[in-house]
């Protein structure tokens, strides 16, 4: 029996069945060699990844460990541009501390001195002697705060668990509370683009009943723009 030679058109469809096949295979292959891979760049490891080599490349996160699922810290920094981190930080809550110990003259009252620069105005303390017999103090803490803003500021204040105080203090105006023995005392203070300012603090008073009194006062402020 003679094979009869092919004819062209047969030929044709063979190889392109043949190509069509290896062509997949091909692509199977590639597809698994990049699999996990964007654009073909294959990620670099983050245990390898200095800015160099990775440049222009994937970074793949610490696959184990306490940084599992991080990426390295080298990769991100300086990520946010230097304006950015400011404008966060003027954003951000502040924190400030104050504390003073007065003694208080016999029969008189010192000058108030600054505790606390609250941005809208200052948290001021200052010692009086409530006892009127000579030699013997009964110290009382005076507690100030002054508007500087420029404009009303709403103010509310309260001593301990007591009823709070509410009201508008104008600009350049000083309000003024005691604080007799010993408390606690808050103050929020409200004034123009949403600034506010709150204050927790604690007054004592020592030496009473002698002729050496003296007031105590520490506080914490929080300032938010």
């Amino acid at each position: 029996m003679k094979l009869k030679r092919p004819s062209p058109a047969m030929t044709v469809a063979v190889i392109a069945l043949v190509m069509s096949m290896t062509g997949g295979a091909i692509a199977a292959v590639n597809f698994a060699k990049n699999a996990g891979a964007v654009d073909g760049y294959s990620a670099v490891k983050a245990g390898k990844a200095g800015k160099k080599k990775a440049a222009g490349k994937l970074v793949a996160t610490y696959p184990r460990g306490d940084k599992r699922g991080k990426l390295p810290l080298r990769i991100v920094n300086g990520a946010a541009s230097a304006r950015s981190v400011e404008n966060l930080a003027d954003s951000a809550p502040r924190g400030k501390n104050g504390a003073q110990t007065i003694a208080v003259p016999d029969n008189q009252t010192t000058a108030a001195t600054t505790l606390i620069d609250l941005g809208l105005g200052n948290l001021q303390v200052s010692c009086t002697d409530q006892q009127a017999n000579a030699g013997t103090e009964n110290a009382a803490t005076r507690i100030g705060i002054t508007n500087h803003s420029g404009a009303p500021l709403n103010l509310s204040r309260s001593l301990g668990n007591g009823v709070p105080t509410i009201t508008t203090l104008e600009n350049g105006i000083v309000h003024t509370f005691t604080v007799g023995q010993q408390n606690t005392f808050s103050v929020q203070l409200q004034g123009t683009d949403s600034r506010t300012v709150l204050v927790e603090g604690t007054a004592q008073q020592a030496g009473q009943g002698t002729a050496d009194g003296s007031c105590i006062a520490w506080a914490t402020a929080i300032l938010v723009d």
